[in-house]
């Protein structure tokens, strides 16, 4: 497997969306992604090509152009334009897409192949929307089911509360920077009770960045949604080690004086993805982070408040894409209800194998080193969560 900071592998699982409609014999689309996903079409790229030398967007209109196919019957519609990149939300890319088939789809319906990055991620979904409010249908396409039906006899279903369910489950499994912060807020708080309390939160601040967007009154930036992710791993796990005794006052400045040091260096370089206000954001929390030992407020509490305010991030990484859909509000609330149902459960679900196997370790450890204080495997699990969190945060935090 490929390393898991690869952008792949980053909170938001790696999806694409797209809408259909079609007049007479004329079928339009837009496909949408987010710009980090989009990325790995440079994967199977020579080095020193043409196609290496493009612009994101152009790449991603080529792909589709040699991907997505509509057919009617045994005849392949036509073009009727190149794919072409369109404006879209910072962070997302949008191209728009044009057939023309020989007969009208009110008479015979026809098959769309859309192919994604099915080649590129085999854990990604692609979303579809056909047509509109009342006579809207929605698909979730995968690797094994990548075709669906326009026209005639494409009968109007939304997608069942269960298959959100399910996306919401699969979405909080397959993200690696998603599965880090929730092991790190287990490390920084102990009792059942309290991580219940812990996950609810996650799932709350999910859910009202979902609400915010549905309201129309959020718009993500996908670039600092993906560095906050980052930066919020990093300081789970740095308040963790803090709490429990293991990070230094020293340590803690060194930090502060990295993260204001490295903010201003980018900034004042040209190289910062992410606004000033961002990094000064980032470093007044960081100032939270007191000597060894300190803790205002308690642990039981703040591990909530963490989980409940980087909540927010994590789910603005799932809910910038649904801006780009023309989906109703009536499937968006339920989309709202399903994803995060099953986020809660998929949470739940990592929870209990990561303490599971944290039990196991520790239990090992004490067993085979007895002599050796009990503490260390913890102290380098959270050395190892806050190495990734630095990476995935500067890493995107320079436009990387």
């Amino acid at each position: 497997m490929i390393a898991i900071t690869q952008p792949a592998q980053a909170h938001t699982r790696s999806q694409s969306f797209s809408s259909w409609s079609w007049q007479d014999t004329e079928v339009t689309g837009r496909f949408t992604i987010d710009a980090r996903r989009a990325t790995l079409l440079y994967a199977d790229v020579p080095a020193g090509s043409a196609a290496a030398t493009q612009s994101l967007p152009m790449r991603l209109a080529d792909h589709l152009a040699g991907t997505v196919q509509l057919r009617q019957g045994d005849t392949v519609c036509r073009t009727i334009a190149d794919p072409i990149p369109r404006p879209a939300a910072a962070g997302w890319l949008a191209v728009d897409l044009q057939f023309a088939c020989p007969l009208s789809l009110s008479d015979q319906s026809a098959q769309l192949h859309i192919d994604a990055l099915f080649r590129y991620a085999a854990t990604h979904l692609h979303i579809a929307q056909i047509g509109q409010d009342a006579g809207q249908i929605e698909r979730v396409l995968t690797p094994e089911h990548s075709t669906l039906t326009l026209g005639a006899n494409a009968t109007p279903r939304v997608v069942g509360l269960g298959e959100f369910v399910w996306l919401g489950a699969t979405h909080v499994a397959s993200g690696w920077d998603h599965i880090a912060f929730l092991a790190a807020l287990l490390l920084l708080i102990t009792g059942w009770r309290a991580r219940l309390w812990t996950v609810t939160g996650f799932t709350i601040g999910h859910s009202i960045t979902l609400a915010l967007v549905v309201s129309g009154l959020l718009l993500p930036d996908g670039r600092t949604v993906e560095a906050l992710i980052g930066f919020s791993v990093l300081y789970a796990a740095l308040d963790a080690a803090r709490q429990r005794g293991d990070l230094r006052h020293h340590a803690i400045r060194l930090w502060l004086i990295a993260l204001a040091g490295i903010g201003l260096g980018s900034w004042l370089s040209g190289l910062s993805a992410l606004a000033p206000g961002v990094w000064l954001a980032c470093l007044l929390l960081s100032l939270r982070l007191g000597p060894a030992g300190t803790s205002t407020p308690a642990a039981t509490t703040s591990g909530p408040l963490i989980a409940t305010a980087f909540g927010l991030i994590h789910g603005a990484g799932f809910a910038g894409a649904l801006l780009d859909l023309a989906i109703s509000s009536d499937s968006l609330w339920r989309m709202l209800l399903g994803f995060n149902l099953g986020v809660e459960l998929g949470q739940i679900g990592i929870v209990l194998v990561l303490a599971a196997a944290g039990a196991g370790l520790q239990r090992g450890w004490t067993r085979l080193r007895p002599q050796t204080a009990a503490h260390w495997p913890a102290t380098l699990a959270l050395c190892g969560l806050a190495g990734l969190g630095s990476h995935w945060f500067l890493l995107r935090a320079l436009g990387g």
